[in-house]
């Protein structure tokens, strides 16, 4: 029954997918400072992480600011009373975004629309107080200091990550493991069947469970997404917990297009960079971008990815021949 209408994939998507991420990947630390390129680069993991919730099961949470805050606190928790090496410290910040995840999904996968939204609003706000409050874990108001960045250790070799090429190139590989379960899940049964929800969900398939894991896995990358903010910054302050966390982490997924698996990673590049220019002349500068979501709304639901395309296919018409090398 699963099968029966399912599509592939082309394969020239898959291949313009990887290579569009890897000239992404080689372009941003020529263009931009390295800080800033960092940042893209953990926030685009956090974006994708929304864009698997959104695009692909339905599910609009408002609760990723939770997710990215334990992952950072657990991350920067253990660098400061266990000197683990980063890899650990990183497993440890997704098992601890999975396993709220899969709490609150516990409560939430069977809702729905507005419920389901307030439900991870709830669980946001919650874990933003407890910040506020944990003052001997979280530092409270005055943040999650006192940790240096990690060393990335394989046993028999050590790498310093404390020069921004290292860590940039850390935060890379990062990116690309998570892309790379991002597309995986995309084009699994899993991907499959939140595609067919609503059919399944009427001849009583239970489609809750597969909602439920796809949560638990995207708490488990934006934990992740967490952990490389507290390494990059060397602190976490409680801000990462808050409404306008979250707020950011949706409206970039949105920007690029939550379906396309470049969009989140597009539409976070575009609102930071966008933001630090426009932010230097402009103090109001968040009205403009809620035009774009404005605008996106009403005539490109795809994001930015759906007006490349757009672009592209009108470019296309205009020379046909120089395009697919048809004489």
């Amino acid at each position: 029954m699963l099968k029966k209408g399912h599509v592939p994939v082309p394969a020239n998507r898959v291949i313009f997918n990887i290579a569009g991420l890897a000239a992404f990947l080689v372009l941003i630390p020529i263009f931009l400072p390295m800080s800033l390129a960092v940042d893209i680069l953990i926030y685009s993991i956090a974006a994708l992480a929304f864009g698997l919730l959104l695009g692909h099961a339905g599910m609009l949470s408002f609760g990723q600011s939770a997710f990215f805050a334990l992952g950072a606190y657990a991350a920067g928790y253990c660098l400061k009373e266990f000197q683990l090496t980063a890899i650990p410290a990183l497993v440890v910040a997704a098992l601890v975004g999975a396993v709220a995840a899969a709490a609150v999904a516990m409560l939430t996968a069977r809702l729905k629309d507005v419920y389901f939204i307030l439900m991870t609003l709830a669980f946001a706000q919650l874990i933003y107080f407890v910040a506020m409050t944990w003052r001997t874990v979280t530092g409270g108001p005055s943040g999650l200091s006192g940790f240096a960045r990690p060393v990335l250790s394989f046993g028999f070799l050590d790498i310093a990550l404390d020069s921004s090429t290292s860590f940039y190139l850390f935060a890379a590989a990062v990116l690309v493991v998570v892309f790379g379960l991002f597309y995986g899940l995309v084009l699994s049964p899993v991907g499959l069947v939140l595609d067919n929800a609503d059919r399944l969900e009427a001849v009583g398939y239970p489609v809750w469970r597969y909602r439920l894991f796809v949560f638990t896995v995207s708490g488990a990358m934006t934990g992740i997404a967490g952990a490389l903010s507290a390494f990059q910054w060397q602190i976490v302050p409680v801000s990462k917990a808050s409404m306008n966390e979250s707020a950011n982490i949706v409206f970039m997924s949105i920007l690029g297009g939550v379906t396309a698996p470049l969009g989140p990673v597009a539409g976070t590049t575009a609102y930071i960079v966008l933001s630090d220019i426009v932010s230097t002349y402009w103090a109001r500068w968040p009205i403009l971008f809620g035009a774009f979501i404005i605008a996106i709304v009403f005539f490109l639901r795809g994001g930015i990815i759906q007006g490349v395309g757009l672009v592209f296919s009108a470019v296309s018409r205009l020379f046909p021949r120089r395009l697919t090398g048809r004489s």
